[in-house]
């Protein structure tokens, strides 16, 4: 690719981008209580103000007790944090940039008494953080159920806060990639078994 490509336009659906600088989602750990700061306006203004064309921001939980895995990291449970998102939302278009919320939740990374929610355990398909390590909840087929829809209900808040899209992270050994492997993964339903049953949670979502 050369520079010329770089910076020339590109469409995503029926988003037209300035060109082809994408942010990468970094965890800032600057969201006391779930709730982004007052530095986080500016923060991503900075970087749109700066020419990246798509910004995708850190992790944000999705709206569920089990998804916090590490201390300050934002949500969209408060009118608080809602508040400040659609600030964030509203700072970026000004700068002619476009914002993805990436969301996120931890898995079995999760530790009783990380947060306000300290007896929730770390939720995964089959309690295993590795192979034969049996130290988490295993989600039954309501538990999954209802994560597909806590997923959707905040896709939709991401919509009526302006965010132009969402990501959801599906890697690093969070929730959705814990579905996917068969060391972590050993269900006997329609989200284990095959590599496609294993996809099954994601695709649902």
């Amino acid at each position: 690719m050369t520079n010329k490509s770089l910076f020339s336009p590109f469409s995503i659906n029926n988003h037209e981008l300035k060109n082809r600088f994408v942010m990468a989602p970094m965890t800032r750990n600057f969201s006391p209580e779930g709730i982004p700061s007052e530095y986080a306006p500016e923060y991503y203004a900075k970087r749109a103000r700066g020419g990246v064309a798509l910004i995708l921001t850190e992790g944000v939980e999705v709206s569920h007790p089990s998804s916090s895995g590490y201390p300050d990291v934002p949500n969209l449970t408060s009118s608080e944090s809602k508040k400040m998102w659609a600030r964030v939302v509203e700072e970026v278009h000004k700068c002619g940039s476009k914002i993805f919320c990436q969301l996120w939740h931890v898995g079995g990374i999760r530790k009783p008494g990380i947060d306000k929610n300290k007896d929730v355990p770390g939720y995964t398909p089959s309690g295993l953080v590795r192979a034969n390590k049996k130290v988490a909840y295993e989600m039954t087929l309501d538990d999954i159920q209802e994560m597909i829809s806590i997923y959707a209900e905040d896709a939709k808040i991401c919509e009526e806060l302006g965010f132009d899209g969402v990501e959801i992270h599906g890697a690093h050994g969070y929730l959705i990639d814990q579905f996917f492997w068969s060391d972590t993964n050993v269900r006997s339903d329609k989200y284990g078994g095959s590599l496609e049953k294993r996809t099954q949670f994601a695709r649902d979502i």
